[in-house]
Order: C-alpha cells, then sequence, then structure tokens
C-alpha cells in the first residue's frame, strides 16, 4: 500500500508530462495516418541493407581467401588459410566498412522520419496542411546533413566493432582459463558495459538526428543540445517514452496474436495443405510477425519523439504562430495561459 501511494504521488506530480504524452501520440496518430508512405522506410532500408551485405559478402570471401594453406593443428587431413597481419587489418576494416554502412542506411532513415513529423508539426496547419514533409526530409539528409548522419553512424560503428574485437578475445580467453571464475566475472561484466555503451550511444544519436533536423546543427553539437533538453524535460520524456513503451507492447502483442491465430485457424482447417502439426508453421509466423511489427511500431514511437522535441522547441520559442497541429494548439493554450496566471 506504501508503494501504490508513493507511485499515485508521483503520477499527481506528472499528471501534466502524462497529458503531454498522450496529446504527443495523438499527434503522432494525425502525421502517420497524413503521411503513410512513412510506413516504407523500413522495407527501403532492409533492401537497401541485404543489397550491401551481398555485395559485402563477395569481398570479404576474396580478403579471407588470401593466405596460406597450412595443415590444421590435430587434424591434419583439414587445412586453414594462415593470414598475415596486413590480411586480418584489411579484414577487420571489411567488418567495420559493414558496419558503418548498416548504421548510415539506419541514420539516414532515422533523420529523414525527424525531419518529416517536424516539417509538418509547424506546418500542419499553414496552407500547405504539411503535405510533401517527407520529400523534403529526404532532400535534407542528403543534401546537407549527410555528413552529420555519417559522423553519428561512424561512432555507432566504432562502439559495434570494439564489442566484436572484446568478443573475439573473450571467447580466446575462456578457452584458455577454463578454471577461473573471476576472470568470467569480469569478462561478463565487461561486456555488459560495451553492450551497454552501444545501447547509449544509439540512443542519443536517435535524439540528435532530431536535434540536427531542428536546429540545422552539426552532429556533435546536435547531440549536446539533446542530452541537455533530455535533462532539463527529464520528466516528459520518461513518461512519453514508457507511453510509447506500453503502446508498442500492446502493439506487438495484438498484432502477432491475431495473426497466430489465423493462422493456426488456417493450418488447422486448411485441406489444401496437411501439416502434422500446426504450431511449427505458427511459432516460424509469429517471430517474423514479431520483427515487422516491431519494426513499424518504431516508426511510431521515433515520429513522436521528433513530435515532442518539436514542442518543446516551440515552447521555448513562446509558441510563435498558429499552424501547430490542434491537440498541440490545445496544450499550448493551457500553458500559455498557466504562464499568464503565473506572471
Amino acid at each position: 500500500w506504501v508503494v501504490a501511494m508513493i507511485f499515485f504521488l508521483v503520477l499527481c506530480c506528472c499528471w501534466g508530462a502524462i497529458s503531454l504524452g498522450i496529446a504527443v501520440f495523438k499527434t503522432t496518430a494525425q502525421y502517420v495516418q497524413k503521411n503513410m508512405k512513412i510506413f516504407l522506410m523500413p522495407l527501403i532500408v532492409l533492401g537497401l541493407v541485404l543489397l550491401w551485405f551481398s555485395l559485402w559478402l563477395v569481398g570479404v570471401v576474396f580478403v579471407w581467401s588470401v593466405g596460406e594453406p597450412m595443415p590444421r593443428e590435430g587434424m591434419s587431413f583439414l587445412t586453414e588459410m594462415k593470414w598475415s597481419d596486413e590480411t586480418r587489418y584489411i579484414f577487420i576494416y571489411f567488418v567495420f566498412g559493414l558496419l558503418w554502412v548498416n548504421a548510415w542506411f539506419v541514420g539516414m532513415s532515422q533523420f529523414a522520419t525527424a525531419a518529416s513529423a517536424s516539417l509538418w508539426y509547424f506546418e500542419c496547419g499553414s496552407d500547405s496542411e504539411g503535405k510533401g514533409t517527407m520529400g523534403r526530409a529526404m532532400k535534407w539528409s542528403f543534401r546537407y546533413h549527410i555528413g552529420s548522419i555519417a559522423f553519428g553512424s561512424f561512432i555507432i560503428a566504432v562502439c559495434q566493432i570494439i564489442r566484436l574485437i572484446f568478443e573475439y578475445y573473450r571467447r580466446k580467453l575462456g578457452m584458455a582459463d577454463k578454471g577461473k571464475k573471476l576472470v568470467k566475472v569480469l569478462l561478463c561484466i565487461t561486456g555488459y558495459l560495451l553492450w551497454m555503451m552501444e545501447k547509449c550511444v544509439k540512443f542519443m544519436a536517435k535524439k540528435a538526428y532530431i536535434q540536427v533536423a531542428l536546429t540545422n546543427k552539426f552532429f556533435c553539437r546536435s547531440a549536446f543540445n539533446a542530452f541537455a533538453l533530455i535533462l532539463k524535460h527529464m520528466h516528459r520524456f520518461a513518461i512519453a517514452g514508457g507511453i510509447g513503451w506500453i503502446f508498442a507492447m500492446f502493439g506487438i502483442i495484438t498484432i502477432t496474436g491475431t495473426t497466430c491465430f489465423c493462422a493456426w485457424l488456417f493450418f488447422s482447417n486448411s485441406t489444401a495443405i496437411e501439416v502434422t502439426s500446426p504450431w511449427g508453421p505458427v511459432i516460424a509466423i509469429g517471430i517474423v510477425t514479431v520483427v515487422i511489427s516491431h519494426s513499424m511500431l518504431s516508426i511510431f514511437t521515433f515520429s513522436s519523439d521528433a513530435i515532442l522535441q518539436s514542442f518543446i522547441l516551440d515552447e521555448e520559442l513562446g509558441f510563435q504562430g498558429r499552424s501547430r497541429p490542434k491537440y498541440m494548439e490545445s496544450f499550448a493554450e493551457k500553458v500559455k495561459g498557466k504562464k499568464g496566471s503565473c506572471c
């Protein structure tokens, strides 16, 4: 009861942030409804990543084959390629290139989504009604901010290559020191810290891309502004993030459950396809559905984050103009009314 009362008091203190989070998600629903093309972004990125991975795989096979064939230790009837230091460095360079370009594709899609949502926020009530924002966002990403996105992707790729190199040596140390539990504990802690570092860098990169779209600053300055903004409005970001997480989880569960139930009915009652048990295909369909629904709903949650930062920027500018979305307009009127009463 004490914990429940404390939780209730915290909710009462954060009621304004909860109302703002609800208004942001209503506005995001409006934005998505007006810009359904945005859901093509994950498919485009997936196609480009697969194409890039196919080209990369051809090159890395040639690099892998560069070396001197030698008999494997303990199994002389098998051979392995002994690499020189130059080949090893080139292979690491290839792996780093794979990670960097993948992160760049994702960063371009995230920036385009953020720029489109931000443009729509400030133009949906104007004569243009926020039309064509996705095209302008893509133009901005290639013409003005491709360097900032590449730099943010570079930092993410550096964190990922550090994790890969660490995991490689971690396996070697694990095989060499099988009896030392302290070494295993230290390696697990280090691996967890590196994983956390990568997650934090990805989190800040997404916030920085939104700030790049809003303020037209370079990546490092935008990342600092985003960090300061999160600290200043921590309760707003926490509430909006919690609402987004709940929305995404309910969406994934609902979509996956409905799809799996329909698939189970089909495989159980279909006479055209004979299966021994429907559970295998249903589980496979469920896994694919989770991946697809997560990628689609991540577009929604990321757009809501961009709209929240657009509202905070609008608030700092004094809510000038009348072209913001209707839900944010009513919320802005409440904020201005409170400020006027305080004065």
